[in-house]
């Protein structure tokens, strides 16, 4: 059953053969890759280890794929996105001696017609009667049988106590294997202080050949009950023991990612190796030991369009944005839940609810179009989506078309294929409100079986197959899924109950003679793609480069310097340098000279007459305004107050036009700042407002810094609770310049660096490594839609500004608008018409359908808003808009 060998790219754990003369023992998996020279390391059939080079390595299976997983067609890795609903794998093992010598072969083996060395694998979901646990920790005793006869067991034998006698350098994969088996020969300095089941220990004891291999002790981090469902704070309140012995626990099913893989040592089950009896050398003990040497996998996909694919072969696949997660808010699938998150006529409120406090609708995708980011959809009768009611059935309302970019994944009711979940019999409601309600689960009956997986999605309710291998349909809210962190992240959790050791170790090689597990998400690095950019697993090559502009503005211009994605943080080094900060403060004391006087918070002093800095009083708004214990203030002394004017001088002399700066005669440790989104850019023509901190230490540390989002997640750096992401501010690595230098940063660093490397125009590519993706597919098919969302955001941000301005910014905010509204207001228009003039003629404004019709959505608001304020030249777009 050698599979077929197909040239694409090549993925961590992917099957390669690299010398075809040799056969099945030149088989191995892909580890890492070293792009200074192109080569690959791979992991062997016989346990050892082979460099060798990448180009022109020839793939025979993927082995990562899992049900759950989301793909892309490897021929079209910009095209739309599937999800795995199904994977048939058949194996191929044989027997292989420590010499790396293959005897007996048996073909076309199920995956149900083995079992592993060790029952458990690292990441396993198991049983213990009300109890759902994942296995983080698996020990094993080993008995070692002697040439003279005399038998050892050697007690919780770790791969320090216990090691490969042969004169090869082997290694395991820790998740789903041991380093010792039935019939391998192994050695130890541990053997005289073992306990002896046959014999006695002699000097000469130095190899032998292990019998038996039985799990002794087992870690188990409870994730849900029966009775608790799966809310971590009360599971953890009365759960069992973590420590559990072997015996007082069932099988429910593997991680998703406990796959088998090359090298993997097996037994047969009785049936299969009965009813191969005849082809298997003669054994009486030990249990012949096999290991899989290739593999068949066929895949079946769900495709976004709706479409279902069957038996697929795994090298027809590359997974999808591997190794990085990258599924964006508006990727939708086929019967998944989603939520209206259209503007609302009353408040355009990012929590989800209008203003009277109905929920918005609910529905269940049908199919999707990934170009135009439009989706088909059927929405539900209000009353028959509410958590806690009775129905028996979804109702639907109505079938209907809209943006992706008006729906969010309801967050209640998103579960994905291959899930674990539990069933909540009972569901109560907690929360006045229908953002609030949560569901909660009471006692099941013993009878009903509580755990399940998910096997289908089908018209708004999810098929499970629960652990009495019964199947059957139910609602969304009648289920929770269980924990999906990876095995390591919940031994992280329990690292002061469970005892470290070597299992499960993330090191790539260590000296337990074990890889990286490469089974483990966390760990799944993509080794070469579609362009040949690479990087090794131990980390990422952080180059960032500059792309063309997918989306520009066709009218207006910002004042000020262009500070779009040019930049870099080194470009910025001369513009901010001309304001460094001193620590010195004994040789200059021409801060003490500089007087700022403090003004009206509210700036109403004619068109658009706001200085770019200015002392004002303290709004009480300000998110840090109760942290005055916290800051720099006058009461620190002298020093600090030095040290606060010099950066109000910078600030003073270098603000670019388009940054205002308020800082606090009362408060001196606090500044507001407000940007305007630069020209070229997403953010074009949007004002963005942060809170500022100059914490007690300050300048040894960089200030805090909150972001004003209303809910919105308009850029990687800038989340919803107000995080600012950016090395300068040590909330993201960096070095050099890029991270805050004491004595050489400025707040004018900070914000300059906001405006030119946040909010520039390709912020798909701010996430960490997303860069790599640069001219590649993946990067090509999300930076379009990703500025499409983010000037949709920008707009809604503007509606929420004019309703509700920072205080001390009414004046800036209305008078920007005032007159940059018009400008903003064409670029819509030129959006929807889908053309703009470039001055020689007409020229295509690419964006998609579904961009259009959100756009069209929030157009009507946004001109009601600026004529509220008077904005100037929108009469025309006012009455086109109504």
């Amino acid at each position: 059953m050698d599979a077929e060998v197909v040239r694409c790219n090549l993925y961590q754990l992917d099957l390669v053969q690299f010398n075809t003369k040799r056969g099945m023992i030149d088989r191995g998996l892909v580890i890492s890759y070293a792009p200074e020279d192109d080569t690959c390391r791979l992991f062997r059939l016989d346990g050892t280890m082979v460099t060798k080079k990448a180009d022109e390595i020839p793939v025979l299976e993927r082995s990562s794929i899992h049900v759950g997983q989301f793909v892309v067609s490897a021929t079209d890795a910009g095209g739309q996105i599937g999800v795995v609903t199904g994977v048939a794998t058949d194996l191929h093992v044989a027997q292989i001696d420590d010499r790396g010598k293959v005897g007996k072969q048996i073909l076309g083996v199920s995956t149900a017609g083995v079992r592993r060395v060790r029952e458990l694998s690292l990441g396993d979901y198991v049983l213990s009667g009300p109890w759902l646990g994942r296995v983080v920790e698996v020990s094993v005793d080993v008995d070692v049988l002697f040439d003279d006869g005399a038998v050892c067991r050697v007690a919780d034998a770790g791969p320090k106590v216990l090691k490969s006698a042969s004169n090869k350098k082997v290694y395991h994969f820790p998740q789903t294997n041991v380093p010792f088996y039935p019939g391998g020969r192994v050695t130890s300095d541990s053997f005289e202080g073992s306990r002896w089941l046959n014999g006695h220990w002699k000097l000469d004891h130095k190899i032998g050949t292990v019998v038996n291999v039985e799990m002794a002790g087992v870690s188990v981090y409870w994730i849900a009950s029966a009775q608790r469902g799966t809310k971590q704070q009360l599971v953890q309140e009365s759960a069992p023991p973590t420590h559990q012995h072997p015996s007082s626990l069932t099988y429910f099913c593997s991680a998703s990612d406990c796959l088998w893989a090359l090298g993997d040592r097996c037994f047969l089950n009785d049936d299969v190796q009965q009813q191969h009896a005849s082809s298997l050398q003669a054994h009486t003990a030990p249990l012949p030991t096999m290991t899989v040497a290739n593999h068949n996998t066929t895949v079946d996909v769900l495709w976004q369009d709706g479409t279902r694919q069957y038996g697929a072969r795994s090298t027809y696949l590359d997974p999808y944005g591997y190794p990085y997660e990258l599924m964006m808010e508006h990727d939708f699938f086929p019967g998944q839940h989603v939520v209206d998150n259209a503007p609302s006529d009353a408040v355009d409120d990012a929590a989800g609810d209008d203003a009277n406090g109905s929920a918005r609708r609910v529905g269940v995708v049908r199919s999707v179009d990934h170009k135009d980011h439009m989706v088909h959809l059927s929405w539900f009768k209000a009353a028959s989506t509410r958590p806690g009611n009775e129905a028996s059935s979804l109702e639907v309302e109505c079938d209907d078309t809209v943006s992706a970019y008006d729906l969010v994944r309801d967050p209640d009711h998103y579960v994905v294929y291959g899930d674990v979940v539990v069933r909540l019999s009972t569901v109560t409601v907690t929360g006045s409100t229908p953002a609030a309600q949560q569901p909660q689960a009471t006692s099941t009956p013993a009878d009903v079986p509580w755990v399940g997986r998910v096997v289908d999605l089908l018209d708004g309710h999810v098929q499970v197959k629960w652990s009495d291998d019964s199947t059957s349909m139910v609602l969304p809210h009648e289920i929770s899924v269980a924990n999906k962190e990876s095995y390591m992240q919940l031994r992280h959790e329990m690292a002061d109950w469970v005892e470290e050791d070597d299992v499960g170790a993330p090191q790539e090689l260590d000296a337990a003679n074990t890889v990286n597990d490469p089974h483990d998400p966390a760990d799944a690095t993509n080794v070469k793609g579609g362009d040949g950019s690479v990087n090794e697993v131990d980390g990422l090559a952080e180059t960032r480069q500059n792309a063309e502009v997918p989306m520009h503005a066709p009218t207006g211009s910002n004042e000020g310097p262009d500070v779009g994605s040019a930049a870099t943080e080194a470009d910025l080094v001369d513009l901010v340098t001309r304001g460094d900060v001193s620590d010195d403060d004994s040789e200059d004391d021409s801060a003490n000279d500089v007087v700022f006087k403090a003004t009206d918070a509210t700036g109403d002093g004619g068109p658009f007459k706001f200085p770019n800095f200015d002392v004002v009083k303290s709004p009480p708004d300000h998110h840090y305004l109760d942290t005055a214990d916290q800051g720099i203030s006058s009461g620190n002394g002298s020093v600090h107050v030095k040290k606060v004017q010099k950066e109000w001088k910078i600030l003073h002399d270098s603000l670019p036009g388009t940054i205002y700066v308020r800082a606090f005669e009362d408060r001196m440790d606090l500044v507001r700042v407000a940007m305007v989104g630069a020209s070229g850019t997403p953010y074009q023509d949007g004002l963005f407002f942060f809170d500022m901190q100059m914490p007690q230490s300050y300048p040894a540390v960089p200030p805090e810094v909150y972001y004003h989002s209303f809910g919105f997640r308009l850029n990687p750096n800038l989340y919803t609770d107000g995080t600012v992401c950016l090395s300068l501010l040590n909330t993201f690595s960096g070095e050099g310049n890029e991270v805050w230098v004491p004595g050489t940063s400025s707040l004018l660093q900070v914000v300059v660096s906001i405006q030119a490397l946040v909010l520039n125009s390709q912020p798909f590519y701010n996430e960490a490594g997303y860069e790599r993706l640069i001219d590649r597919p993946e990067g090509h098919r999300h930076e379009l839609p990703y500025n499409e969302n983010a000037l949709l955001l920008t707009l809604r941000t503007m509606i929420h500004l004019l309703r509700r301005p920072p205080q001390g910014f009414e004046g800036v905010v209305r008078d920007h608008f005032r007159r940059r509204g018009r400008y903003v207001l064409e670029t819509c228009e030129a959006y929807l018409q889908g053309c703009v003039d470039a001055g020689h003629g007409s020229m295509e404004l690419p964006c998609s359908a579904g961009f259009r019709t959100a756009l069209a959505n929030v157009m009507p608001k946004l001109t009601t808003a600026f004529a509220q304020i008077g904005a100037q030249g929108c009469d025309h777009c006012a009455a086109t808009n109504h």
